[in-house]
């Protein structure tokens, strides 16, 4: 399970995935817009045009995104609801100094009866698209600090998904 104590690094938005300049007025960028960016994007990072013999020897100052996130952004920005409800969360980010991990948008949410449990090791898992099959780990401990709140988001080991499990606890 990750060490969610230590500090993170700050992920890029969507609005960087997509190459997009979010500070500037947001409001007038057209789903054109959105749509070329995120041709270029798929274009920029896709697995079969970016060669091992054609990347440079120096690592590019441009981050590679996964295909996911390329789609994953664009779905966000290009619906103009889904646009104002993740810029408010990125604001409330900047504003609160918090990283992307804090911000949950468009995450899975399971019953934890829908993970696998391994009585040996008393832990919850569940495999994550990204391939690791037990990306997701859950523990007695974790659901203890969230019983209050009756859900807890866990984050996979293998990528940056995050899935919301509910629980509820018996008396």
């Amino acid at each position: 399970m990750p060490d969610h104590s230590s500090p993170q690094v700050r992920r890029p938005t969507h609005y960087d995935v997509l190459q997009l300049d979010r500070h500037a007025d947001w409001t007038r960028l057209t789903p054109d817009d959105v749509k070329a960016a995120y041709r270029r994007a798929l274009l920029i990072h896709h697995p079969d045009k970016t060669t091992i013999l054609s990347r440079p020897a120096k690592p590019s100052p441009t981050p590679t995104h996964s295909i996911d996130d390329i789609v994953v952004a664009y779905e966000i920005l290009s619906d103009p609801e889904k646009r104002a409800a993740y810029n408010a969360v990125l604001d409330t980010r900047d504003g609160l100094g918090l990283t992307e991990k804090s911000a949950h948008i468009g995450v899975e949410a399971f019953d934890l009866e829908d993970l696998n449990y391994d009585e040996t090791k008393s832990i919850w898992s569940k495999s994550c698209r990204c391939g690791d099959e037990h990306g997701y780990i859950l523990t007695e401990s974790d659901l203890e600090r969230e019983t209050q709140h009756g859900e807890i988001y866990v984050g996979c080991r293998g990528c940056s998904l995050f899935i919301k499990v509910l629980f509820g606890l018996e008396e």
